[in-house]
C-alpha cells in the first residue's frame, strides 16, 4: 500500500531558482490550489520558495538538535546529521542527548536500512518483554523506490528519543508532502537574525489551527533554519528542530550511502500494522460514546444493521476523502440497512464538527477524545499493541461479527462496497 493510501498518511536552495523566486515576490498573485490559502501572499511565496528550493537543489546536508513535548513536558531530545543526494540517496545519524544510543538510517538507492551500533532499542508497538533487546547485530531493510518512501515515518525507530521531523527529507528525493494537501493559510511573523543569517519568519496554518509549523527562513538560501511544530489535540505535542551547517549542492561521496549487513547480522522483523486488525468472523467489540449531535451510539443495538466503522482524524488526507465517499455510500445503501459511522479519537470535537459540516457529512460521528474512547481505537480494534494507523475499516453483520478489516482508502477502490453489496445482498 503506498504512503497516500496508508495514511495517513528539508532544506535546500538553488541559485536557479531565485530568479523566479524574485519574480514571483515583486508580483505575488494566487493560482489554482493556493487560491484557496489564506494569510499573507508575500508569505506563501517564501513558504513556496522553501519548498522549490529544496526539491531543486542536487546535495543537501545539515544537521539540527531535536526537542519533542507534550503537555508541556520534554520527552525526547536528541541530534541528527542528514545528507541528501538526488536521485535517491539519504543517511541520516542521530544520537540521544545522553550519548548512549545512535540509530542510522541508509537509503542506497533501492533500499532503505536501519541499525543501531549502540545495540537495537525497545521498539514500541513490536517489541515485547520476551524479545531480546540491546542487539548489536540486527538491522531492518524496507524497500525504498524513488518517490515512495517517508523518512520520517522511520525515524522513531531510531530509539534516540526522535519522533517525526518536522519537513520530510523525502520530499527532496520526490515523495509528496502530505501536510500541503491540509495547508489553509501562511502568515508573515516578522524576521530576525539566527547564527548570524537574515530570516524572514512565517507561520503556516493546516486543519483550522490544529497545526502549526512556524519557519525560520534563510534569506540567502531559501532553506529553513529553525522549525517548530505545534499539533493542538488532548495534549498539545510540540516539536523543535535547528538546523546549522546547512550546505546545498556540496559534493558527498556515494560511499556515505552505501551499507550492508557485516557477516553474522540477522535481519529484525517489525511487526506489521495489518497484524493487528480484528479477523473475519470475530465479533466486534462493543462500545457506548456520545455522538457529535448529543445522542449516544451503542455498537450492539445495531444488530440489525450493517455497519461500516470508520476510524479517521483530521491530518489524513486520505480519511478526508474516503469521509465523502462514505457519505455517498450511506445515501446509496440507507434503504437496505447500512449504518455509517465515524469514529474520531484524535481530534478537537469542534474542529471535528466544522470539518463534516462544510463537506456536508451527515451520518452520525463519534468525536471523543476520552481514555475510554482512545481504548476502543488502540486496543480493541486494533491489537497488536502500539501500531496504529487511520483510516481503519471494518465492516460488521447484523450478528455483530467482522466481515471485513483494512487500512487505507484509495479514490477508485471498491473492495469496502463489494464486501457491503456481498452481505447486503445476502441478509
Amino acid at each position: 500500500m503506498s504512503i497516500r493510501a496508508r495514511v495517513y498518511m528539508v532544506a535546500l536552495g538553488i541559485a536557479s531558482a531565485l530568479p523566479l523566486f524574485i519574480i514571483s515576490a515583486a508580483a505575488p498573485t494566487r493560482r489554482g490550489p493556493d487560491a484557496a490559502i489564506g494569510g499573507d501572499v508575500s508569505a506563501l511565496v517564501t513558504y513556496r520558495g522553501m519548498h522549490r528550493a529544496l526539491r531543486d537543489a542536487r546535495t543537501l546536508s545539515y544537521e539540527s538538535e531535536y526537542i519533542w513535548e507534550t503537555g508541556g513536558r520534554e520527552i525526547g531530545r536528541s541530534t541528527y546529521r542528514m545528507w541528501l543526494k538526488k536521485p535517491n540517496y539519504a543517511r541520516l545519524e542521530s544520537r540521544s542527548l545522553d550519548g548512549a544510543k545512535t540509530g542510522i538510517l541508509v537509503l542506497d538507492g533501492r533500499a532503505m536500512w536501519i541499525y543501531w551500533p549502540d545495540g537495537r532499542p525497545y521498539i514500541h508497538g513490536s517489541d515485547s518483554t520476551a524479545n531480546a533487546r540491546d542487539d548489536r547485530k540486527s538491522y531492518l531493510r524496507k524497500e525504498g523506490a524513488n518517490g515512495s518512501h517517508s523518512i520520517a515515518r522511520e525515524t522513531s525507530v531510531l530509539g534516540t528519543g526522535m519522533s517525526m521531523t518536522i519537513l520530510d527529507p523525502s520530499v527532496f528525493l520526490g515523495s509528496p508532502d502530505l501536510m500541503d494537501g491540509l495547508l489553509e493559510s501562511v502568515k508573515n511573523a516578522g524576521s530576525g537574525n539566527l547564527d548570524g543569517e537574515v530570516c524572514d519568519v512565517i507561520e503556516a496554518s493546516y486543519m483550522g489551527g490544529e497545526r502549526t509549523r512556524v519557519f525560520w527562513i534563510s534569506r540567502l538560501d531559501h532553506l529553513p533554519r529553525k522549525l517548530e511544530e505545534t499539533v493542538r489535540v488532548k495534549r498539545d505535542i510540540v516539536v523543535r528542530e535547528h538546523w546549522r551547517s546547512v550546505a546545498v549542492n556540496g559534493s558527498i561521496s556515494n560511499d556515505l550511502f552505501s551499507w550492508k549487513p557485516p557477516a553474522g547480522w540477522a535481519e529484525y522483523r517489525l511487526q506489521e500494522l495489518d497484524d493487528g486488525i480484528l479477523r473475519a468472523g470475530s465479533y466486534a467489540p462493543d462500545f457506548d460514546l456520545p455522538l457529535l449531535d448529543g445522542t449516544r451510539f451503542r455498537l450492539s443495538e445495531y444488530r440489525d444493521r450493517i455497519v461500516w466503522l470508520s476510524f479517521w482524524r483530521l491530518s489524513c488526507i486520505p480519511c478526508r476523502k474516503e469521509l465523502e465517499h462514505l457519505a455517498r455510500l450511506q445515501e446509496k445503501y440507507a434503504g437496505a440497512g447500512l449504518v455509517v459511522l465515524g469514529f474520531n479519537c484524535s481530534d478537537n470535537d469542534v474542529l471535528a464538527r466544522r470539518f463534516l459540516r462544510e463537506k456536508a457529512i451527515g451520518f452520525p460521528n463519534i468525536a471523543d477524545t476520552t481514555a475510554a474512547a482512545r481504548e476502543v481505537f488502540y486496543k480493541k480494534y486494533q491489537i497488536s499493541g502500539g501500531q496504529s494507523a487511520v483510516p481503519l475499516n471494518y465492516i460488521i453483520d447484523r450478528q455483530g461479527r467482522v466481515v471485513g478489516g483494512w487500512y487505507g482508502y484509495q479514490k477508485g477502490d471498491d473492495r469496502g462496497e463489494r464486501i457491503l453489496r456481498r452481505h447486503l445482498l445476502a441478509e
